[in-house]
């Protein structure tokens, strides 16, 4: 049996750039997981991964090239934003939108979410129903 789990950009990000983060992050996820995500990851990811190179500073190109490599051939199932947005607006006053739709995806999964954001996992609101997994200290 899979267990779902939901990721979100800061995890994910982490994890493409290959940080000692977010190697960590990878070991919290079980090895029967099977990986979710909302469409919208993607175009968050690239955004940071090229923040993090061409504004600041932080990501050579090579590292940044080999990270674009590992997110486009990274196994995840993708969800459509259209079925998030009602569940997501429930948290617009605690969440930002975006965020709000990775919580939507792990109530809508059963799944837990991963993430590398304590301000998100820490939100007023956020639903007992989801296990959050994220390291203890940032």
């Amino acid at each position: 049996m899979t267990t779902p789990i939901d990721v979100d950009a800061s995890a994910g990000v982490e994890i493409v750039t290959s940080t000692e983060r977010g190697r960590r992050l990878a070991q919290l996820v079980p090895a029967a997981a099977e990986l979710w995500v909302p469409e919208h990851f993607y175009s968050e990811v690239f955004a940071s991964i090229r923040y993090l190179h061409v504004v600041a500073g932080k990501l050579t190109v090579q590292r940044a090239e080999a990270a674009i490599e590992r997110l486009t051939r990274w196994h995840l199932r993708q969800v459509g934003l259209v079925s998030l947005i009602r569940p997501a607006w429930a948290y617009r006053h605690n969440k930002s939108g975006a965020d709000g739709l990775y919580v939507a995806l792990a109530e809508y999964l059963g799944a837990s979410l991963l993430t590398d954001d304590l301000r998100l996992a820490n939100a007023p609101t956020f639903p007992t129903t989801v296990a959050v997994l994220r390291l203890s200290v940032r």
